[in-house]
């Protein structure tokens, strides 16, 4: 490994011999057999291989020395025989070659002046001897499966003549045969104890060993983590046995701890789920509680209005009928109370139209907040719908709402989480945004393009620090906890958006500068699953 500006970076491996990767994928029983018997077995067979060829060449050496022996005491006796050309003589100085079995033949020669070299005795151990016509070169060496041995046959350093003698190599080599034989037998047993050493030290080194990895194959594939390695001596791989077996007593208890542990906050994270289901339905409560609100105060302007105009008509109408009563109606105050009663039934018409729609639009946003039913609508229109519950909050606070977005645009998604959304976004500049008494601006934009809506929602607050920047979806995160914040109303937002929609949203913001969400999602929202 090596590290490369703080990042650890993983150095190539050389390539591996096959040879190698081969043994070191063998289970450590073959691998323990093969180191004990391999080595093993290449040290005896090396050895035996030099022991042979050592009995071999010291064979050869001592045949050519004792052969070469042999010829000078020969040469020696045979020295007079030669000079006085007593073939008699020379035959019976051969003849004693006959006690040495590998001697198969001898000639002597007589050198003559100026001639070739002829032949005085010679010795066969089986049929007469055939006598090359010369010699050859005086010395010893080997021809085939013979020894040669040719020596001069000297008198007072003046040579005579030459001796030569054949000597057969099956002798010597029935000798070797012998040694490697013995040799042989000697690897073999040396290799039975070899393997039977190897055997025993398997038993011994390797027993414990696989016993060990048995035990830890069955703990990774079962967690049984009671189960414990049988111990078969107190040396290095007793301890380490005990070792093991100690390791894993101490998971089993802290597996039982962990279980333990993970059965109690399932308990609890079952619980905080199910508050948090509660909590987020209270948050769409409440909201659909303000949106109940803000539009009973918007009808509560055009009743009022109604119920004032439906009131002068009704004390003009008394008017009316006292003076017919009395009989003194006159024709102007019947031109009046006809006036009177036109403007009254307009007034009490229109402001009675306005709260009919003010009550048929908010009763389309509850049933769509309520239900979360999927359909077709124009996105401008539905979203000055949401907005008309919002006026009141607005009014209040002061601030000046925009929205841009073209009329014609139309979504087929669901339409009670774009309610939340807008309604959360708001209710969220609102509490957070702005300081106390200052008046902002909010706006709301909203394009299609390639089969997407992308729905911004600004203000021009005082944004949102870095460090928060990141946690804000998450649940329960508020900078205003005892102030109007429950930290689930962007957590809302995130889930409707991401989970409802099949969308993404995101944020920027900075201290001072205000905060922009942009919120991305399909014209036609995928199926939910079923």
């Amino acid at each position: 490994m090596s590290t490369v500006a703080g990042d650890v970076v993983a150095t190539p491996i050389a390539a591996e011999p096959r040879l190698w990767r081969w043994f070191r994928d063998l289970p450590i029983r073959r691998k323990l057999t093969y180191l004990m018997l391999v080595p093993s077995a290449a040290g005896l067979l090396f050895a035996a291989a030099s022991l042979i060829g050592n009995a071999a060449m010291n064979a050869r050496a001592n045949a050519l020395r004792d052969l070469q022996a042999m010829s000078l005491v020969v040469a020696n006796n045979a020295a007079a025989a030669v000079a006085f050309r007593d073939g008699a003589a020379a035959e019976e100085i051969l003849s004693a070659l006959r006690f040495k079995p590998e001697n198969e033949g001898a000639c002597l020669y007589v050198a003559e002046l100026g001639e070739q070299p002829s032949v005085l005795a010679s010795y066969a151990s089986g049929s007469k001897a055939a006598c090359p016509s010369r010699p050859g070169e005086p010395g010893t060496r080997q021809d085939g499966m013979y020894l040669l041995s040719v020596t001069e046959v000297l008198q007072k350093d003046s040579r005579l003549g030459w001796l030569l003698i054949r000597q057969n190599l099956r002798p010597l080599q029935h000798a070797l045969s012998v040694q490697i034989a013995i040799t042989l037998a000697v690897l073999a047993a040396s290799f039975a104890a070899t393997l039977l050493i190897g055997l025993g030290t398997y038993r011994v080194l390797a027993r414990p060993l696989l016993g060990l990895a048995h035990i830890a194959r069955r703990v990774s594939q079962t967690h049984e983590f009671r189960l414990r390695a049988q111990k078969y001596g107190n040396d290095e791989l007793g301890r380490l046995v005990d070792d093991f077996n100690e390791m894993l007593g101490h998971i089993a208890q802290r597996d039982g701890d962990l279980r333990a542990a993970n059965h109690s906050l399932e308990q609890t994270l079952g619980t905080l789920r199910e508050t948090q289901s509660q909590l987020v339905q209270s948050e769409r409560l409440a909201s659909l509680g303000s949106l109940v609100a803000g539009v009973a105060h918007e009808i509560n302007t055009p009743v009022g209005v109604g119920v004032t105009a439906a009131s002068t008509l009704r004390d003009h109408a008394r008017e009316l009928a006292e003076s017919y009563a009395r009989g003194d109606l006159k024709r102007s105050s019947l031109e009046q109370f006809i006036t009177t009663a036109d403007e009254a039934a307009e007034i009490t018409l229109k402001n009675l139209q306005r709260a009919a729609d003010l009550i048929a639009s908010f009763k389309q946003v509850a049933v769509d907040q309520s239900s979360g039913e999927r359909r077709q609508f124009a996105l401008r229109e539905y979203i000055d719908e949401v907005l008309l519950s919002l006026a009141p909050r607005l009014k209040k606070y002061g601030h000046a709402l925009e929205v841009d977005c073209p009329a014609a645009l139309a979504v087929d998604t669901y339409p009670g989480a774009i309610a939340q959304i807008l309604t959360n976004l708001v209710s969220n500049a609102l509490v957070h945004a702005f300081d106390a008494g200052k008046k902002g601006h909010l706006r709301i934009h909203a394009e299609a393009a390639n089969g997407w809506v992308t729905l911004t929602f600004a203000d021009d607050g005082r944004g949102i620090p870095q460090e928060n920047l990141g946690r804000i979806f998450d649940p329960f995160f508020t900078t205003r906890r005892g102030a109007g914040g429950s930290g689930l109303g962007l957590h809302i937002v995130f889930n409707l958006v991401h989970q409802l929609l099949g969308g993404t949203i995101d944020v920027v913001s900075a201290p001072g500068r205000g905060s922009l969400f942009t919120i991305r999602f399909p014209i036609a929202a995928p199926r939910a699953k079923p």
